[in-house]
């Protein structure tokens, strides 16, 4: 680790810089990160591009998994943890891991897959859920969609847990932590919280504010990351940006565009999703769904350079797949988060796809830099089955990108 605070100007495309000061860093920022330009959101105009998080640039899936080992390490060496026979860091009390939606869902599942003992996972969502049996609400105020929804399918997951790791790609101000954290306290208060991330930003001023809040809270929170440091200056030019409608393709026919569909049955709906959470006992069940995907695809893929595509927080089942398949497998996945695409060296996003989401034919999505890496192949992962027609505005974005062989994989419940 790198212990010596140091500043670091980063410049933005033609849009500015941001100027960051880097206190601890076990890796340097450009292989953690890119820049990019939000569109049209005035409470934060730039946006870290993770090269870890498998959203917006793609990556290898063990890029992931290995970041979110380093962190779980830090964590295993902070409280003199053991290893089980798999591997797995040994838990010593009931804990909790949650993670963030969007973005950090397969990164919270990661890091809840480095762990063993009496642990359960659990991912927050923008989506409504049915006959929960524990759940609030909180906000994460700088983001486009705001609104953040907890769900547990078991209460005493969270009445039960001493320890609650919260796991986010970034930490910025720390509100948004400190949110769930006054929610979780509301109903159980006395909880230990350790706060996974991969970028620490919080100047000493947001530090000063942890300290007083676990003072006042009477609450424990330890931070682990791989980066720590603090924005000091942000200059950027304006991001308004007009945004286009976009029309639902009519008489799309997706098979006689090259697509193949195939439909991947399930036994237990909790498997293909954490958003009311899951526990150890269910690893072996979601296991045996991934490598029957696996198993059901492979016979039909062709090529061997692939696009493995996630579709909002349907990011972790994807990226297992990615890894248990051959050949080359780069993840990504598609998001709210509107960005503004600059083809530029050490810019973030380079190509943007909009389309009319799949699940919602009133929202805009975005899928960024895909097939910047020229891959021959796609495979794009859907968490339900829908009607192929909803599919079309995406499936015609996707067919810029120049793919020789195109499939979608649907879960679905036997």
């Amino acid at each position: 680790m790198n212990l010596s605070s140091h500043k670091e100007v980063v410049n933005i495309a033609d849009y500015g810089k941001v100027v960051l000061t880097i206190k601890n860093n076990i890796h340097q920022i450009n292989e953690l990160f890119l820049m990019a330009v939000r569109k049209n959101n005035k409470k934060r105009n730039f946006l870290f591009v993770s090269k870890l998080l498998a959203k917006h640039i793609p990556i290898t899936p063990q890029t992931l998994f290995n970041a979110c080992r380093e962190l779980a390490t830090q964590y295993k060496e902070q409280h003199q943890l053991s290893n089980d026979l798999n591997g797995r860091i040994v838990c010593t009390h009931k804990t909790l891991v949650i993670g963030f939606a969007e973005t950090a869902t397969a990164m919270g599942h990661a890091v809840y897959n480095c762990l063993s003992g009496d642990v359960q996972y659990v991912h927050t969502t923008r989506d409504k859920q049915d006959n929960s049996a524990f759940a609030f609400e909180f906000q994460e105020e700088h983001c486009h969609a705001t609104e953040q929804l907890f769900f547990l399918q078991k209460e005493e997951w969270i009445k039960d847990a001493r320890d609650i790791i919260i796991v986010d790609d970034e930490i910025t101000t720390g509100k948004t932590i400190r949110n769930i954290i006054n929610q979780i306290e509301s109903y159980y208060p006395g909880k230990t919280y350790h706060i996974f991330t991969f970028l620490d930003w919080r100047n000493s001023e947001n530090i000063e504010a942890y300290k007083n809040y676990c003072q006042s809270q009477q609450v424990n929170i330890q931070c682990y990351s791989l980066v720590n440091g603090s924005i000091e200056q942000v200059d950027i030019n304006d991001n308004s940006v007009e945004e286009s409608d976009i029309i639902q393709p009519k008489n799309y026919q997706a098979n006689e565009q090259g697509w193949q569909f195939h439909y991947c049955t399930h036994t237990q709906p909790v498997i293909s999703s954490a958003r009311q959470g899951m526990d150890c006992s269910q690893r072996s069940s979601m296991e045996q769904f991934i490598e029957s995907i696996v198993q059901q695809i492979t016979p039909k893929l062709k090529g061997q350079k692939r696009s493995v595509v996630g579709t909002g927080e349907f990011m972790y089942i994807p990226m297992r797949c990615a890894e248990l398949l051959s050949g080359s497998n780069l993840c990504n996945a598609t998001t709210r988060s509107p960005i503004i695409p600059k083809n530029y060296e050490n810019y973030g996003v380079k190509r943007a796809l909009q389309f009319i989401a799949p699940h919602d034919p009133n929202r805009t999505e975005y899928l960024y830099n895909i097939n910047i890496d020229d891959c021959d192949e796609i495979i794009l992962f859907i968490e339900t089955v829908i009607p192929k027609e909803q599919l079309s505005s995406l499936l015609m974005a996707l067919d810029t990108a120049g793919y020789q062989y195109k499939h979608v994989v649907f879960c679905k419940e036997k």
